[in-house]
């Protein structure tokens, strides 16, 4: 292999070479040279090559004993060799070589064994993206020494260092077999249940982790570049080891791949436009945000019918974000419910389809009372499996969720539809989802901007409640507005607009001292002019309200002019919600 060619890198050259390797891997062109498990299908790939796969963390099973290295034997001259087994599932041997178990030289270490999924509730337009810059390999050849005797010699020899690799103490080991009547029934239903959205193209992966990488944490989104391991012995399943998690956790590598780490890195964003540390192009982005924000004002103004103060909140909802908690309270959300929409059939779709071509991933869901009652919105714990069977609500960081009770109509939940609005009720107050392990709850922190469409007030809290009021004559054209949006929709502004939204939520924040004294007078004139009716509370609205307005302009220092806004924003609000009250 020649100069920094990781995208045709195999294993043994990788143990010949590992430091110039890692120097080669720092480098982001050549990381991204590497094929994607993500877009590129598993017959062009082949066994421990190096491949990426970028997903979500959707389970983390036990940690897995291996050889780091072990001694083989050779049957005919008796020599005897020392091996690594670091990156393999199976301890490779010989056709004349055999597995000393008893060695002295054999090390077991302890793996992490993630199983990943392909990043949930992603948008189309960041898979059209992501497949375009990946789609650069070339079909890479089986290494010629894995010829068909060889590999089934080798198999033969390896079946006692198999055993030792992936089964209990005492587990004896079938012969080698990769027919299809091994395979488990339903296998394919069953990786389905480690989506939490029902996706025809998404991808299960078994990440093994090795040394000290980064603290890794379930729902977290990461790259991943490792060896790839589709070895047919894989979906070898003794029958001491046929219960129903055995199965799944031996599933041939066709449908679950196995990919063993040799870097992970944990990701802050998934928007292809945008640097990973982001860094390189905050400049040029934050140089032009308030005339890309007056572009983002002017769609969502129109696609929320003419009116700009809804607009405003949504640009706000749109970058909000948990960046601090204090017992109960995720600092920095802003959930939105927009009420009174009522313009007719198909709005609420049509306000997601716009919605959805801004952001890297975003969820519709119609608030049914059959969706209640049927689907499952919080994973639970399946122990005869030992898996986590994945819900709705198990979504990564900056998954933006539409809650659509428009549609909602009289009916009866039953105790399944009780669960599942209480589920969404903790998502939206404390940015938290309760996981069922059956004898107990456990608690996993969120953050999943939530946006709730309703006609009159909904059944569900929030931090922001805003009633629409549409303009006359954009009711009458709605239809023929979202036509002219999507038009207007085009690049170069649809770019800009994406990356916008990305890289103001990352900026960082800080409120300066001298506003300190601004903000405190400004809250005592409230409470002074509401007859103290200006609480605690509306004091940290509008201090996260004005920290996502200053972001919005690209500040990452609060303004007196951004304070001004949002306290201008809440007062024209709070008019409008109580002007509806006193309505005869």
């Amino acid at each position: 292999m020649e100069g920094s060619k990781l995208e045709s890198c195999f294993l043994p050259y990788w143990e010949a070479n590992e430091v110039q390797c890692k120097d080669q891997l720092n480098d982001p062109r050549n990381w991204n040279m590497i094929p994607s498990l993500n877009s590129v299908a598993l017959h062009d790939v082949v066994d421990q090559q190096l491949v990426r796969f970028t997903g979500m963390i959707q389970d983390m099973q036990n940690p897995e004993m291996y050889l780091e290295q072990y001694e083989v034997q050779d049957s005919i001259t008796k020599q005897t060799t020392v091996k690594m087994g670091k990156y393999r599932d199976i301890p490779a041997c010989g056709p004349d070589e055999v597995f000393i178990d008893d060695s002295r030289s054999n090390v077991h270490r302890e793996r992490q064994v993630l199983c990943c999924i392909s990043i949930p509730a992603l948008n189309p337009w960041v898979k059209q993206l992501l497949a375009t810059g990946t789609d650069r390999h070339t079909e890479v050849k089986p290494l010629q020494h894995e010829n068909k005797r060889a590999y089934s010699d080798e198999s033969a020899s390896s079946n006692k260092a198999l055993s030792s690799s992936i089964s209990p103490p005492g587990t004896s080991v079938k012969r080698v077999c990769c027919d299809k009547k091994h395979v488990p029934r339903n296998v394919r239903c069953d990786t389905e249940l480690h989506l939490p959205l029902p996706e025809s193209q998404a991808k299960t992966c078994l990440v093994k982790v090795y040394d000290s990488d980064p603290a890794l944490a379930l729902n977290d989104m990461i790259e991943v570049v490792g060896f790839l391991s589709v070895d047919p012995r894989l979906c070898l399943i003794s029958e001491e080891m046929e219960d129903e998690g055995a199965q799944f956790h031996n599933l041939p590598g066709s449908l679950v791949p196995r990919l063993h780490a040799v870097s992970v890195r944990k990701l802050k964003h998934n928007n292809p436009l945008l640097e990973l540390n982001f860094c390189s192009s905050a400049d040029e982005v934050l140089g032009l945000a308030r005339l890309v924000r007056q572009d983002l004002h002017l769609v969502l103004s129109q696609v929320l019918l003419g009116d700009h103060l809804a607009a405003n909140y949504f640009i706000c909802h749109l970058i909000s974000s948990v960046f601090q908690r204090s017992e109960l309270l995720a600092l920095g959300q802003l959930s939105l419910n927009i009420s009174n929409v009522v313009c007719g059939h198909g709005y609420t779709e049509k306000l997601y389809t716009v919605l959805r071509q801004l952001v890297t991933k975003s969820h519709y869901q119609p608030l049914t009372i059959e969706n209640l009652n049927k689907c499952t919105f919080t994973p639970k714990k399946d122990y005869d499996a030992n898996r986590l069977v994945s819900g709705i609500l198990q979504l990564s960081t900056q998954t933006h969720l539409v809650l659509d009770e428009t549609c909602l109509e009289p009916g009866q939940l039953d105790s399944n539809g009780v669960h599942n609005v209480a589920a969404l009720g903790t998502l939206i107050s404390q940015q938290k989802v309760d996981y069922d392990f059956q004898f107990y709850k456990l608690e996993f922190k969120a953050d999943v901007p939530v946006l709730v469409l309703s006609e009159g007030k909904s059944l569900l809290p929030n931090d922001v409640a805003v009633p629409l009021e549409p303009d006359s004559k954009c009711l009458e054209t709605w239809n023929e507005i979202f036509e002219a949006v999507n038009h207007y929709l085009q690049e170069p502004v649809l770019q800009r607009l994406r990356k916008y939204l990305t890289a103001v939520r990352l900026l960082e924040y800080c409120l300066p001292q001298d506003l300190e004294q601004v903000i405190q007078d400004d809250f005592v004139r409230l409470r002074r002019e509401t007859d103290t009716k200006t609480s605690a509370s509306d004091l940290h609205l509008l201090l996260v309200l004005s920290r996502l307005v200053s972001l919005s302009q690209g500040e990452g220092t609060l303004s007196r002019e951004s304070w001004d806004l949002a306290c201008s924003m809440e007062k024209q609000r709070k008019q409008r919600i109580n002007g509806r009250v006193h309505q005869p």
